[in-house]
C-alpha cells in the first residue's frame, strides 16, 4: 500500500506562471521553479546560494522536449552562467535547508538523475558528457538516494515527467490490450495515468490505406521521422493520449481505439471502462 505525501507550492509571485517553491513535509531538501525572465529577479534569495542540483528545461532545435541536467556548489550562480544557452525557458533547482549537501553529494546527485532521465527516454539529453559517479560511502549513498526519490516526486509534481518512466512497473498480462490486423500490425499497449502506451516491439502495418485521414498520417510519417518507429516497429514505449489515435498510426486506417484494442480475453477498453 503507498502512503500519501504531503507537499506544499508557495507561488511566490501570487501567479501560476511565476516563481514557485515546493516543499515535502518531514524532508530537509527545497526546490523552486523559475521562469527564464525571472531568474535575475531572485538575487536575494540565499538559499538559491547553497549546493544543488538542477534542470534547465526547454526544447531542441527540433523542437523536442530537451533538459540539462547539472550540479554546482552555488545553484544561482550556475544558473545565472546558463543564460549562454538559448534552449531553455525554465528551469527548476533544488537545495537542501539544512546545507548538508557537499562537493561529493551533488555530484552523486547529478549521476543519478541524469542517468533517471535517460532510463526514462521522455527527453532530449543535452548534457555534452555524462556525468561520472563520485566515490561516496555506502551510507551517503543511501541518503542521496532517498533525496534523489524525493526530488523526482517534486519534479513531476511541478509539471515534468523527466524522471519517469512511461511503465514504472510489469503489468500482467491480463491487463494489456492488443491489436492483431492487416498489412502486419501486431501490437501490445496498456493503460496508464497518461493515457494510452503503445509497449517497444510493437509492429505497426507497413502501409496506409488510401483513405487514412491525414492527421494520422502524419503523426506516423513524424513518428518514422523521429525514430520512435524504425522497421515498422516501435523502439521504445510511446504515450498517446487517445486510444483511437494509437490504433491508427497500428493500423494504417482509420480506427476506434475504444474497440480496436482488446485484452486476450477479448474484451475491449470499451468493456472496460468504469459505467458507474
Amino acid at each position: 500500500m503507498s502512503l500519501g505525501k504531503s507537499i506544499s507550492l508557495f507561488l511566490i509571485d501570487g501567479i501560476a506562471d511565476g516563481v514557485v517553491a515546493c516543499e515535502l513535509f518531514n524532508w530537509t531538501g527545497k526546490g523552486y521553479k523559475i521562469p527564464r525572465n525571472r531568474l535575475k529577479e531572485l538575487s536575494g534569495r540565499q538559499d538559491l546560494k547553497k549546493a544543488g542540483v538542477y534542470f534547465l528545461i526547454g526544447r531542441d532545435e527540433n523542437d523536442n522536449e530537451a533538459v540539462y541536467i547539472g550540479e554546482a556548489e552555488e545553484v544561482y550562480k550556475r544558473l545565472l552562467q546558463h543564460q549562454d544557452k538559448d534552449f531553455w525557458s525554465e528551469t527548476l533547482a533544488f537545495i537542501s535547508k539544512d546545507e548538508n549537501l557537499n562537493k561529493a553529494h551533488i555530484k552523486y546527485l547529478e549521476y543519478t538523475l541524469h542517468n533517471q532521465a535517460v532510463g526514462a527516454g521522455r527527453y532530449v539529453i543535452l548534457n555534452s558528457n555524462n556525468p561520472n559517479c563520485p566515490a561516496i560511502s555506502e551510507a551517503d549513498k543511501a541518503v542521496m538516494n532517498e533525496f534523489a526519490q524525493n526530488l523526482t516526486l517534486l519534479v513531476g509534481t511541478m509539471g515534468y515527467k523527466v524522471l519517469e518512466k512511461l511503465t514504472k512497473r510489469n503489468v500482467a498480462r491480463q491487463d494489456q490490450y492488443y491489436i492483431k490486423a492487416a498489412r502486419g500490425a501486431d501490437a501490445t499497449a496498456i493503460l496508464t495515468s497518461e493515457g494510452v502506451v503503445v509497449l517497444k516491439g510493437s509492429k505497426v502495418a507497413n502501409t496506409e490505406v488510401q483513405s487514412m485521414p491525414s492527421g494520422f498520417s502524419n503523426k506516423r510519417k513524424n513518428l518514422i521521422e523521429s525514430g520512435v518507429i524504425d522497421g515498422w516497429k516501435f523502439v521504445k514505449d510511446y504515450p498517446f493520449s487517445s486510444p483511437s489515435t494509437a490504433a491508427a498510426v497500428v493500423m494504417g486506417r482509420s480506427a476506434n481505439g475504444l474497440i480496436e484494442w482488446k485484452r486476450k480475453d477479448g474484451s475491449t477498453l470499451k468493456d472496460n471502462q468504469t459505467t458507474e
